[in-house]
């Protein structure tokens, strides 16, 4: 299988000639898709900004001291659905571990994700995160609405 990245004319010129040239004796199967499916830098600095936020939050109003790190992969497992693979140990005992990652989460799955965080902060935490105005226009890709 071959992949094609498509930003000029002259890759889409590319295409067309590989797609002229392939043998139809076999059955093939085309498909086309945005390329950019890795979460954005913008989305990534949010992410870690919020991080920072609920850590600091977290240990002034509730006294909870862990890293924004470890915050970030609690609110990930919380908050987004994972396969846990049962692992058994030799002396028979069971874990279940896995987690989802949020450095493989598409531009899709990241803004899905930093919306279930920013309510969860707001209903549980007391916390009402910031939205500033460049990242929402670099993850949204267009200034929202206000409610």
């Amino acid at each position: 299988m071959a992949d094609h990245q498509l930003r000029n004319e002259s890759d889409r010129m590319r295409l067309l000639g590989f797609i002229q040239n392939i043998d139809l004796a076999k059955p093939r199967k085309v498909s086309i898709s945005e390329s950019r499916n890795k979460r954005s830098d913008a989305q990534n600095r949010l992410l870690w900004q919020w991080n920072g936020l609920i850590q600091t939050h977290l240990r002034e109003s509730f006294g909870q001291l862990a890293s924004a790190e470890q915050w970030h992969e609690i609110f990930v497992a919380k908050l987004w659905p994972a396969e846990l693979h049962p692992v058994q140990l030799p002396d028979g005992s069971t874990f279940r571990v896995g987690r989802a990652k949020t450095s493989k989460f598409t531009t899709v799955q990241m803004t899905t994700y930093l919306e279930l965080l920013d309510a969860y902060c707001a209903e549980y935490l007391q916390l009402l995160l910031p939205h500033p105005d460049d990242l929402m226009m670099a993850i949204y890709g267009e200034r929202r609405k206000a409610a």
